[in-house]
């Protein structure tokens, strides 16, 4: 879980770092072949993208008394 800004560069700088190993792949690799070894990158991806939006869906203060979106139940 994203804590801090600090964190939040980082992960980013992550899924950036992720998106380019897979623009390389494709390049490199067949289609059978990058579909192997591009699934576990994709899932990581996708696990770090979703951690930067919990992190940029909380405000300041949520963030400080460790809120998470994902725990919230919605009552109408």
């Amino acid at each position: 879980m994203i804590e801090n800004d600090h964190q939040l560069k980082m992960a980013q700088k992550a899924v950036e770092n992720l998106q380019q190993v897979l623009l390389a792949a494709r390049k490199v690799h067949g289609h059978q072949e990058y579909r192997l070894m591009s699934a576990p990158i994709l899932l990581e991806l996708q696990r770090r993208e979703q951690e930067i939006l919990e992190y940029l869906s909380r405000t300041e203060m949520e963030a400080v008394r460790g809120y998470s979106p994902s725990h919230m139940t919605f009552h109408p």
